[in-house]
C-alpha cells in the first residue's frame, strides 16, 4: 500500500497560523462584545465555540491527512489553549476607548 503523497509543509503551516491568529481575535471580540449582555465566562464560553468552529472548517481537514487522533490532540490542544491564553492577556491589558 502506498502512501499518498505529501503536501509542502509551508502553506500547511502559514494556515495554522492565519487561523490561530483568526481564533485568538475572535477569542478576545466576541467575549468582550457579549458581555455587556451575559457574564464574561459565558462569553468566552461562545467566544470559544466560534473560534472552534473556524478552525475545524478552515483546517482541520488538512490535520486529518498529516497526523493520527492522538498527535492532531496533543498538538492541537496546545495551540488552543495558547490562543485562549494570549486572547485573555490582550483583553485584561488592552485600553479599549
Amino acid at each position: 500500500m502506498t502512501r499518498p503523497p505529501r503536501r509542502p509543509l509551508l502553506p500547511f503551516i502559514a494556515a495554522n497560523t492565519a487561523v490561530w491568529l483568526v481564533m485568538t481575535a475572535i477569542l478576545v471580540v466576541v467575549p468582550d462584545t457579549l458581555e455587556r449582555w451575559m457574564s464574561l465566562e459565558i462569553a468566552r464560553v461562545v467566544g470559544w465555540a466560534v473560534a472552534c468552529g473556524v478552525w475545524v472548517v478552515a483546517v482541520e481537514r488538512s490535520w486529518q491527512d498529516r497526523a493520527g487522533p492522538f498527535t492532531r490532540f496533543a498538538v492541537q490542544i496546545v495551540l488552543w489553549v495558547s490562543a485562549a491564553v494570549v486572547a485573555i492577556w490582550v483583553s485584561e491589558h488592552a485600553q479599549w476607548n
